[in-house]
């Protein structure tokens, strides 16, 4: 069954030799077959002639030894009217004599029947034609065949016999011969044994090999009787006679069995041959068929095998033909499906891989890589489900598609991550094409009656300047686009300084996968008080002190625990540890006081989230009044109306919201109107420039103003002197946090700072 997957041709191919096979091995047994059964057929009828003309003959003799002894013993028989009616009635009984002759042991003829004048016969001594057969005669007891020649005086070919009377003491006194017309003789009992003239049957004198008989002796023919058989012909018939059976003519002559074999008789013609020979009267019985006469009837089989062979063949073809479209339309479907993405249709990072060398050889033209990224999907994916999150990669891909240059490819290489190759190496056209794709994925999507947006970020590499390998080309692109990544919608070409650090976020992705439960992260607490110096109240801020990084700011490693999708465990990390150290601080110093605790994005949308922290601070017999969730203000041009009731489930709850950054992103009035905001915090940059930028002083009064008319708290962090405190409070600003008051501390610094500046609840 493997192997039948594995490639049907080789089952087709081993079948059709195996049929081949037998083809041969049938073909072989046919010819065999039709050569026996020729064989056979012909052996039949040469042993049928050879026994009816012994048969037939030996009764001929009897009849001249009667005949001959009667004359003997009359010697009136020259003159006996009797006798020569006794010749005529011989006659009757064997129609195939002509005449009947008293020869005298000189070659006279003396008389003959019917009358005939045997003054005008030839001397048999004397007549070259029965000459030695005569003499033969003389010396041989028995009847005897005369050659057959052409009779003058009965103007016919006739084979005589002759049978030597003898005396009591073995003297010819006479020899009686008969003549037989050929046809009526030899001729019939040959065409009455192979009626359909099948074979050419020879009938050869073995004293002199002169034919006595040919089957095909017609009136064209005759002229065969006239000369002996041919030496050539006679031995090639003893050289096969040897080679088939090992033993010479004369072996025959002493069996008296019928053999079969093939020769090659004159002008290269092959026969099969059958020889038998008759002893008593000293005659060879050959018959012969060509070998061609065979051969066209094992050609005819061969044919109807050949029929059976082809339409066999035929339909195993069409089977397998029919089959292997089917497997080779499977493994193409297979081929498909692991080579580019189900969703998409896209090219997938299978088909990167195995066709890459259509990019990379040896005379391959440099060609650029980016590879995207996009920014905001992950959340969308999580907060509306996984069904929406492919509506929207499909219209994106269409998008991509739509944009896509000439002799280039679109690849999806992960779930939010694609990679488009592009013979172009100027990087003009290069930068321009990215912003193009840029624009082209910022443009909002329409799924299931929801606006959603996400961005791109593109890393750029070109070969072989880049890297000169695919792993190390994908690896610079994927370095430039982390560039990329740390602003979102924008662009990188890869440089050889943003190698370092890559490998140092490589390092600290590494190493923060164990920072939890090796004990390395901790929190810390910044105080929040009124510009009078009054506490409020503390933001929690994560810490990390690496054991072989040492101390990694958050700006270094909150970003890289995002992309490598560390966050989720760290924010869990963040709330519950928080949480509990807040609950001892408070328990410690047995009051209460606000809580402004960081939430990412992918926690916010992780489903289930709102109860689980709800529940923490139960746990903890925290008051949920106490609490404030801060949200960078990027986190609400996801999506504004799938933000709103999620935020609004915490403030069902009792805690508050506080809008982080405010400033720095896109947030219009009336988003912010609709937002269920209790605070604005005023970035970090726009209080450190106060006093240099007038404009960034005019933001912060105006972020106050807006605050104030929506009756939101303002708090502004990062005020690190007296005047920024004068100036924030001349504006109106509720909160401050910064250097100037308290550095972030460890929770037993807090207790400890609380009771020194005596603050009172």
């Amino acid at each position: 069954m493997w192997l039948f997957k594995k490639n049907i041709w080789s089952i087709f191919y081993i079948l059709t030799i195996f049929f081949l096979i037998c083809l041969i091995a049938v073909s072989y047994i046919g010819w065999n077959n039709i050569y026996n059964r020729y064989e056979r057929s012909q052996e039949n009828t040469l042993k049928l002639i050879a026994s009816s003309t012994h048969s037939l003959y030996q009764t001929h003799e009897v009849m001249l030894d009667i005949l001959g002894q009667r004359f003997i013993e009359d010697t009136r028989y020259k003159n006996n009217i009797s006798s020569m009616r006794m010749l005529d009635a011989a006659l009757l009984e064997s129609p195939a004599i002509t005449s009947i002759a008293i020869v005298n042991p000189q070659g006279k003829m003396l008389f003959a029947t019917h009358g005939l004048d045997v003054s005008r016969f030839p001397n048999l001594i004397e007549q070259e034609e029965s000459r030695e057969s005569f003499l033969a005669v003389m010396q041989s007891q028995n009847m005897m065949f005369g050659r057959t020649y052409f009779f003058k005086p009965f103007n016919d070919w006739i084979v005589p016999i002759r049978k030597a009377i003898r005396d009591s003491e073995g003297n010819v006194k006479l020899v009686i011969t008969a003549a037989l017309r050929l046809q009526d003789s030899f001729g019939f009992i040959v065409r009455n044994a192979d009626k359909n003239d099948r074979y050419n049957t020879l009938i050869i004198r073995d004293n002199d090999q002169y034919i006595q008989y040919a089957s095909n002796g017609t009136a064209d023919n005759y002229e065969v009787y006239r000369s002996s058989f041919s030496a050539e012909r006679l031995q090639s018939i003893e050289k096969s006679l040897s080679q088939h059976y090992a033993h010479s003519k004369d072996e025959l002559k002493r069996t008296g069995h019928i053999v079969s074999f093939p020769y090659t008789g004159d002008e290269s013609v092959e026969y099969l041959a059958s020889l038998k020979y008759d002893d008593t009267y000293k005659l060879w019985f050959l018959s012969t068929t060509k070998m061609d006469i065979v051969s066209t009837a094992f050609a005819n089989l061969v044919k109807i095998y050949l029929s059976i062979f082809v339409a066999v063949e035929v339909m195993l073809y069409a089977l397998v033909r029919v089959i292997f479209n089917a497997d080779k339309k499977r493994n193409e479907d297979l081929l498909y499906q692991a080579t580019h993405d189900q969703l998409t249709g896209m090219p997938n990072r299978s088909y990167l891989q195995t066709n890459i060398y259509n990019w990379i050889h040896d005379v391959t033209q440099p060609f650029s890589l980016l590879y995207i990224d996009l920014d905001r999907f992950k959340s969308i994916n999580d907060s509306f489900g996984h069904q929406c999150g492919d509506q929207l990669l499909l219209d994106l891909a269409r998008r991509l598609q739509s944009v896509q240059p000439k002799d280039s490819i679109i690849i999806r290489h992960g779930g939010d991550e694609f990679v488009v190759l592009t013979p172009s190496v100027d990087t003009d056209e290069v930068m321009a094409l990215s912003r193009k794709v840029i624009e082209t994925i910022c443009k909002p999507y329409r799924v299931n009656n929801l606006k959603l947006h996400i961005g791109a970020s593109i890393g750029i590499a070109q070969y072989p300047i880049h890297g000169e390998s695919f792993d190390i080309l994908l690896r610079s692109a994927d370095i430039a686009m982390y560039e990329s990544k740390k602003i979102k919608n924008s662009i990188h070409l890869f440089e050889d300084k943003m190698e370092e650090g890559y490998l140092q976020n490589v390092k600290i992705e590494q190493a923060l996968r164990s920072a939890i439960s090796d004990d390395e992260l901790f929190m810390v607490y910044q105080p929040q008080v009124t510009p009078e110096g009054d506490f409020y109240g503390v933001e929690a801020l994560l810490r990390w002190q690496s054991a072989t990084l040492g101390f990694v700011p958050p700006d270094r490693f909150i970003s890289v625990a995002e992309t490598s999708g560390q966050m989720p465990a760290i924010g869990n990390f963040i709330t519950q540890q928080t949480l509990k150290d807040v609950k001892e601080v408070q328990s410690t110093l047995n009051r209460s006081f606000h809580t402004s605790i960081n939430i990412s994005v992918r926690q916010l949308m992780e489903v289930g989230f709102a109860e689980r922290f709800i529940q923490s601070i139960q746990t903890n017999n925290l008051d949920n009044a106490s609490i404030t969730l801060e949200i960078t203000e990027s986190l609400f041009i996801e999506d504004i109306d799938h933000i709103v009731p999620l935020l609004q489930e915490f403030k069902d709850h009792g805690l508050e919201i506080s809008m982080d950054d405010f400033g720095t992103g896109y947030s219009s009035l009336s988003v912010l109107r609709r937002l269920p905001i209790d605070e604005l915090k005023i970035d970090k940059s726009f209080i450190d420039v106060m006093f240099v930028d007038e404009s960034s002083q005019k933001m912060v009064q105006n972020i106050i103003m807006i605050g104030k008319n929506l009756e939101m708290d303002i708090v502004a962090e990062g005020v690190e002197t007296q005047e920024q405190v004068n100036i924030l409070k001349a504006f109106g600003c509720d909160r401050i946090q910064g250097y100037h008051f308290a550095k972030p501390m460890r929770k037993e610094a807090l207790v400890q700072y609380i009771e020194e500046h005596d603050i009172v609840s």
